[in-house]
């Protein structure tokens, strides 16, 4: 790290720097489409100790966990050894005795940047005693709100910052409760500001000079705004992205607009301290440039203090790591069958892996295998009219194709009729008619949500029925049966079982099962887009099924036997059942049910069972989560989730991971080119990546990357996101609920861990054209590791393969 000792007398352009400042933040889905989200993907370029150290000093918060959780661990999973390998692979300067010395103590940080509101809310206190900060706060985030709420009443469909921007600017000159509420009257100098940001930066750089005089103390003056907004730079951010992903050109980002808000926001408060209080506004923009002077050193001092919790953090990555290492290593890995009886295609998701092995448990005959949720197809799911498109892919992505049944199903009206209701309760105005008006009609089905407990279930889907043709477009043309079998025979290879396909081919997706739950699209297939998988298994099976399809197929390498059947199917996580679409009365079907029963059994002890439940308690116990009204914790999603495993299911078949591992199936043997290695290193690896780091910045920072207490969320705009309580920031990231149970956390925020069966060159090679990939691994991201043909692993550190 380097440090600035003197002033540049350079003037620094502030017009790119606040660009590079708006792309510091990470987008964050809106509830129905929820993508888990890397909150600091942006930052994946540079080492995380170096992240978390300008994230200490920039909002005050570290991203690790306090010294009081590595010390509930102490000698219970994080043992010695554990901390001294930790020690030894940081290069720290530690002994374990030292460390267990600073555990005992709590080391706040001395290093905390304060915007000019903070300063304020210490130097002169505002009138009427309330925080300027806050006002800031509540001000911007309560227009936000409104502006995407009501797009109509703004113009604001399509367009990009500069109109938020002009849009809050005529706003807040006629807001009088600005004085209300701090007992200044700052709207003169509101209508005094430029009504352009190009035109605002203009006045900008002279006015916040020498403050600004240095790169790297500007970008930090203007990261720290957008750190008081978090939540709805989130948001903004999130519309930059779909534009990018529509590949549509923004002349000014809407992420942009928010800072220019902020920033004028800080513009208007120094003009009113010098009218009324210059000698206050002197020793202000003293400390201010104090520190964007110092902040280097700021850095570097925070990454310093980090140091001893960084050492505790890898040693709890260690405890779980160093024993799954050694099971691999000693595990035999299990035969494969010449033609298995079934083999049913999960979703990678952590959730499958328990169903799995129940699922294996019933039968050597019956094999599994992990797959990316959206089945590869990059499509959007249309509804057949039109009216409705969603994506069903990862949020990295933008869907290539449309797929659309081909023709009006019977029970359209019913769907219509529930979306319009659904639609009518949004608007205030005719919210209370709409009631009226239905009557006892909608009384009965109260009656059936609220006291026979049948739940609700999205009305869109209605449309898809069970594996009918279904029409796939590119660019409005529908495919040809050549680029179906195509796309079929690409998605079959990456499979790995061209060459022994089953009779019975059951294609899973997932999805949860919730009532009265706003965040329930967190607990849906992140990687279909926040939706449920059941759309793509359709589409799959549709299209594998297909005999002209098949036909085609042999001249890509692909030949489906004729016995063989794809079915649509369903792990519907919350009450771990499996429904199959069409399915024939078989005796299969009856090893299925045996496996979700086994699979509820196991899964029963997470929620306090301390006997055995029968089968028909647990059951019944599992659905009565999934449609209770007032349960805020109806499954754990995710939670706990730290590795992925990128090699055959063979391998892997005898270990139990708990519920924690994501299994991608790969065959190496199969994959002479390293393409798919390389399409699973660089889609389902970073999906994954997003995942785990959610998760883990929703334990680690709550406040920041958590949306606090479930019990206290209003939503905001119908979709886009909550407030907890009734206004400050927009809360993004995971619920208090979604990962503690009250008494512990139910996930441990630990980085993921990816072990891949596959040569090292060919691993290096991947990395080497990829540039996300390596920096997400050389900068510790993520930890890499290699299985080699004997089991033997190896990590990739400092680009060099250690044996572990």
């Amino acid at each position: 790290m380097k440090s600035n000792t003197v002033t540049s007398k350079k003037r620094v352009p502030a017009w790119p720097i606040a660009k590079l400042a708006a792309a510091s933040i990470a987008p964050a889905w809106p509830l129905d489409q929820a993508v888990a989200v890397n909150p600091w993907w942006p930052q994946r370029h540079a080492p995380i100790e170096r992240t978390f150290a300008e994230q200490a000093v920039l909002t005050g918060q570290t991203g690790l966990m306090p010294r009081s959780y590595y010390r509930s661990l102490w000698r219970q999973q994080i043992q010695p050894e554990h901390l001294q390998r930790a020690l030894e692979q940081l290069q720290l300067p530690f002994t374990v005795p030292q460390l267990e010395e600073d555990l005992q103590r709590e080391s706040p940080l001395h290093t905390r940047w304060k915007t000019l509101a903070m300063l304020m809310d210490e130097a002169i206190p505002s009138p009427q005693g309330h925080s300027w900060e806050q006002e800031i706060i509540a001000q911007v985030s309560q227009f936000i709100a409104l502006y995407h709420k009501y797009p109509e009443r703004f113009d604001a469909n399509g367009k990009n910052g500069e109109h938020l921007y002009q849009s809050w600017l005529e706003v807040v000159t006629r807001d009088k409760g600005i004085k209300t509420l701090l007992g200044v009257d700052l709207l003169h100098d509101f209508r005094a500001m430029p009504t352009t940001i190009s035109e605002l930066f203009i006045e900008l750089e002279p006015f916040w000079q020498p403050i600004w005089d240095n790169h790297d103390g500007a970008e930090a003056y203007m990261r720290a705004c957008l750190q008081q907004l978090s939540g709805w730079a989130g948001w903004q951010s999130w519309l930059d992205w779909q534009a990018g992903l529509n590949q549509q050109q923004l002349q000014m980002p809407h992420t942009l607009g928010l800072l220019a808000i902020l920033l004028t926001w800080d513009q208007v408060l120094m003009r009113w301290l010098q009218q009324h209080h210059p000698n206050i506004a002197t020793l202000l923009n003293q400390i201010l440039h104090h520190q964007a002077l110092r902040i280097n050193s700021l850095y570097e001092q925070a990454a310093q203090q980090l140091q001893p919790l960084w050492a505790w953090q890898r040693a709890l990555e260690l405890s779980v790591q160093m024993p799954w290492a050694k099971q691999l290593q000693q595990t035999t890995p299990a035969p494969e069958q010449p033609r298995p009886k079934i083999q049913a295609v999960f979703c990678i998701d952590v959730r499958s892996e328990p169903m799995r092995r129940a699922l294996e448990a019933q039968s050597p005959e019956i094999e599994t295998l992990g797959f990316a949720g959206f089945f590869g197809i990059p499509m959007a799911y249309q509804t057949q009219d039109g009216s409705i498109t969603r994506p069903q892919l990862p949020g990295l992505m933008a869907p290539s194709l449309i797929a659309q049944q081909t023709r009006l199903q019977p029970e359209r009206w019913i769907r219509l009729t529930q979306l319009g209701w659904q639609s009518s309760l949004e608007k205030p105005s005719s919210n209370l008619g709409m009631i009226e008006a239905s009557g006892l009609l909608k009384l009965v089905s109260l009656f059936k949500r609220a006291v026979l407990q049948q739940g609700s279930k999205n009305p869109v889907n209605k449309d898809a029925r069970p594996n009918e043709k279904w029409e796939l477009k590119r660019n409005e043309k529908p495919l040809t049966i050549t680029e179906k079998a195509e796309l079929a025979a690409g998605i079959i290879q990456a499979m790995g079982i061209k060459d022994r396909l089953a009779k019975v081919v059951l294609l899973t997706g997932h999805g949860s099962q919730t009532c009265n739950n706003h965040t329930a699209s967190s607990l849906d297939c992140g990687a279909c887009g926040g939706q449920t998988g059941e759309v793509n298994v359709k589409v799959l099976a549709s299209l594998l099924n297909d005999r002209d399809v098949r036909a085609q197929m042999s001249q890509f390498k692909v030949t489906i036997p004729d016995d063989t059947q794809f079915y649509a199917a369903m792990h519907n996580t919350t009450i771990d059942e499996i429904l199959i679409f069409d399915a024939p009365q078989a005796p299969w079907r009856a090893q299925i049910e045996q496996a979700c029963q086994a699979a509820r059994l196991k899964r029963a002890k997470q929620f306090g069972y301390a006997n055995v439940p029968s089968e028909t308690e647990v059951k019944r116990f599992f659905k009565q989560r999934a449609t209770n009204w007032a349960q805020m914790r109806p499954e754990w999603g995710l939670c706990n989730n730290a590795a992925v495993f990128i090699a055959p299911r063979a391998l892997t078949r005898r270990l139990d991971f708990g519920g924690r591992a994501f299994l991608h199936e790969y065959h190496v043997s199969q994959d002479p080119q390293f393409s798919q290695l390389e399409k699973i290193m660089t889609a389902p690896l970073l999906v994954m990546n997003w995942i785990n780091l959610q998760y883990y910045a929703s334990v680690a920072l709550p406040d920041k990357y958590g949306s606090g207490n479930k019990l206290l969320h209003n939503v905001v705009g119908g979709h886009i996101g909550v407030f907890e309580g009734n206004g400050g920031d927009l809360r993004i990231g995971l619920s208090q609920q979604s990962v503690h149970d009250g008494q512990q956390y139910r996930h441990q925020p630990i980085r993921l861990s990816a072990y891949i069966q596959a040569p090292k060159t060919a691993i290096e090679a991947i990395m080497a054209r990829h540039e996300d990939v390596a920096s997400l691994v050389n900068n510790g991201w993520l930890f890499l590791y290699h299985i080699d043909e004997s089991q033997q692993i190896s990590r990739y550190q400092q680009h060099q393969w250690l044996t572990v």
